[in-house]
């Protein structure tokens, strides 16, 4: 990363996010799946999107058995939610 500038494109969180984020004892990989969740529902000024394995494991660099346990925990946690297409 040479010179990140605003100019090339950010993710607007809310402050509130950010702090009860930085607060709860997420493990890494919690960490990795909310930020790249972030990423690609906020950074594309989106609430939901349709995220693939694929691209879970393109954008947090983590194995597919890892993304799968993660996701379940967060979901019990009701940190996130999945919303079943129709």
């Amino acid at each position: 990363m040479a010179s990140p500038q605003l100019e090339n494109g950010y993710t607007r969180i809310a402050n509130e996010l950010l702090e009860a984020t930085a607060k709860f004892p997420f493990n890494g990989s919690q960490y990795k799946i909310i930020l790249f969740l972030w990423r690609k529902t906020y950074g594309f000024h989106k609430k939901v999107d349709s995220i693939s394995l694929s691209q879970w494991v393109k954008g947090t660099g983590l194995n597919n058995r890892t993304i799968r346990r993660e996701l379940k925990k967060l979901r019990q946690m009701n940190v996130i939610e999945q919303i079943q297409n129709e």
